[in-house]
């Protein structure tokens, strides 16, 4: 484990020595990749493409979630088992084609990756894409250097909110939960980071599905990875 450093989100000071990264819609906006897979995994079952913006709504859970999402969507119905199955192949198929071809950085991120590492501390990228996509992803954009760890959903026996992958990446790097900070952008990486007892701050952009609840509010919100602040 590292010292710890003091990092400034929107007033509030963390001082840690881990911070993990979301993926999709906190790093990266691959939507526009994604949305085609999806539509052409609809198409493939005499559905109505969805189209970009109603995927939007949709990530966040992992490609299986998405697609039951999407089947439902265009059912009116729960997909049976079998539907499921075959649309999420189809899917991870064609979106393995197109990784990165329209999928872009978030402004600020390789600049707030090369900061934090310079500062001395642990980062590591758990997301609930599959890890081998999210590795190719990471690479493809030249981002992946930075991450001593990557977790995807398919890499341990849970996945977020579950806070397997959370405080197995803090066992890696001796980090308490007290030490360790989750950047991420949905009700999906709060509840994580609450179930693992670490602190949380969101995006106000990406993918992000309301925080109606109250007990869904970050920590602090941030609207450009450059408000994520090192105090000297």
């Amino acid at each position: 484990m590292t010292g710890t450093v003091r990092l400034q989100v929107d007033g509030q000071v963390f001082p840690v020595s881990l911070v993990l990264f979301d993926l999709d819609g906190t790093l990266v906006d691959s939507v526009p990749d994604i949305a085609v897979a999806v539509d052409a995994t609809a198409i493939a079952a005499d559905l109505a493409p969805p189209g970009e913006d109603r995927v939007r709504q949709w990530v966040g859970n992992g490609a299986r979630e998405l697609i039951r999402r999407m089947l439902e969507h265009g059912l009116g119905r729960s997909p049976d088992a079998r539907l499921l199955d075959e649309s999420h192949q189809l899917f991870l198929s064609a979106y393995q084609t197109r990784l990165v071809k329209d999928s872009q950085l978030y402004p600020g991120v390789e600049e707030i990756l090369s900061t934090l590492r310079s500062a001395g501390l642990e980062l590591a990228c758990v997301t609930n894409k599959p890890e081998a996509l999210a590795r190719e992803v990471l690479n493809g954009l030249g981002i992946d250097q930075p991450f001593a760890w990557v977790l995807g959903g398919d890499s341990l026996e849970t996945r977020k909110p579950d806070p397997g992958p959370l405080t197995w990446v803090m066992e890696q790097a001796a980090a308490g939960p007290g030490e360790t900070l989750l950047v991420g952008d949905s009700e999906t990486d709060v509840a994580a980071a609450r179930n693992a007892g670490c602190s949380i701050v969101a995006a106000r952009y990406g993918y992000n599905q309301g925080f109606v609840a109250e007990s869904d509010q970050p920590d602090r919100y941030f609207g450009e990875l450059s408000e994520i602040r090192i105090l000297e």
